[in-house]
C-alpha cells in the first residue's frame, strides 16, 4: 500500500485515500466488493463510516485493518486514530493525541518533519524565532528575553534559540547576526490538532493584553453582527483577502522591529433558526 498512515490524524480521510489506492490497483474494486472482501453485510458501511454517518466498532476497525494490510504497528496507530476521531471527550482526546505524536515520531515521519511537532506544542518556539528577527539578535540572550513581552526566563530562550537552529529554522552568520532561515512556515495538516490548541493558547495571551496593555498599545474590539448565510461567506472571503495582504506586508518588511499578535475570530453565537425559509 502506497497511503502512509503517519500522515493522517484524520481516520476517515486514511481510509477514504486507502480505497482510493487500492481502487487505483484494481479497476474493479467497488464498495460492495471491498465490502464482501472484508466481511461488512452492509454494502454501503464504509462509505457511510468515510462521511461521518457511522461509528468504527472495535470489531469493525480490525476488519479494516486486515482489509487493508496494516502491519501490527500500523494497526495500532490506526486503532488510535479511530479512539480520536470519534471521542467527544476534551481530556481524552488529547491524551490519545499525545499517543499518536509518539508513535509518529518512531515512525518515518520525524525524518521528514524533524520536530515540527514540539514547534507547534509550546506557544514560546514560534514567538522567540519572530523576536529574533524583530530584535536584531546576535547573542544577547538577556536582552533577547526582555525583548519579549511579557519578558521570558534567559535559560528558556537560550535553550530555545539552540533548539530553533538545530532544527534549521534558525541560523547564525559570520558576523554573529542570527537569522530566519525562511520568512513564514506552514504547518502540515498532521498537526492540525496542535494548531488548534495553539490558536486557544494565542486567544489567552489576546485577554491577558487586554487588560495588561494600555489603549494606545492595543487594539481589540467585539462586533456582534446579524447576518445571511450568503453574506456570512462574504465575510469569511474578506477576511481570508485580509489575512493574505498582512502575510504580505510582512513577508516584504525589510526592517522588522517588532513583534506584533493579530488574531482574527469570526464565528456563530446563535443557532440556525430557519428564517427565510418559505
Amino acid at each position: 500500500m502506497s497511503v502512509d498512515i503517519y500522515q493522517y490524524d484524520d481516520f476517515r480521510l486514511f481510509l477514504a485515500d486507502c480505497y482510493k489506492d487500492k481502487k487505483a490497483g484494481d479497476p474493479g474494486c467497488s464498495y460492495r466488493t471491498f465490502a464482501a472482501e472484508a466481511g461488512f453485510s452492509n454494502p454501503g458501511f464504509f462509505n457511510d463510516v468515510v462521511k461521518g454517518r457511522r461509528k468504527l466498532s472495535p470489531g469493525a476497525t480490525v476488519k479494516m485493518i486486515k482489509a487493508f494490510g496494516l502491519s501490527a504497528t500500523e494497526s495500532a496507530y490506526f486503532d488510535l486514530l479511530v479512539r480520536y476521531g470519534q471521542t467527544r471527550d476534551d481530556g481524552k482526546r488529547a491524551e490519545v493525541y499525545k499517543n499518536i505524536l509518539s508513535r509518529r515520531n518512531r515512525s518515518s515521519f520525524t525524518r521528514l518533519n524533524p520536530l515540527l511537532a514540539k514547534y507547534y506544542q509550546d506557544y514560546r518556539y514560534p514567538l522567540v524565532r519572530c523576536a529574533i528577527e524583530a530584535s536584531g539578535f546576535s547573542g544577547d540572550y538577556a536582552r533577547l528575553a526582555e525583548f519579549i513581552d511579557p519578558p521570558l526566563q534567559t535559560a528558556v530562550v537560550v535553550k530555545i534559540v539552540r533548539d530553533l537552529c538545530e532544527w534549521g529554522m534558525v541560523e547564525q552568520h559570520s558576523d554573529g547576526r542570527y537569522v530566519l532561515t525562511q520568512k513564514l512556515i506552514e504547518p502540515p495538516d498532521t498537526l492540525r490538532h496542535l494548531v488548534r490548541e495553539l490558536n486557544g493558547e494565542w486567544i489567552k495571551h489576546a485577554f491577558s493584553a487586554l487588560r495588561r496593555l494600555p489603549p494606545e498599545n492595543r487594539d481589540i474590539s467585539s462586533l456582534l453582527v446579524t447576518v445571511s448565510e450568503e453574506n456570512y461567506r462574504k465575510i469569511q472571503e474578506k477576511l481570508k483577502d485580509l489575512r493574505d495582504e498582512i502575510f504580505a506586508i510582512a513577508r516584504d518588511d525589510m526592517n522588522p522591529q517588532t513583534v506584533m499578535q493579530l488574531n482574527i475570530q469570526l464565528f456563530p453565537r446563535s443557532r440556525k433558526n430557519g428564517r427565510g425559509r418559505t
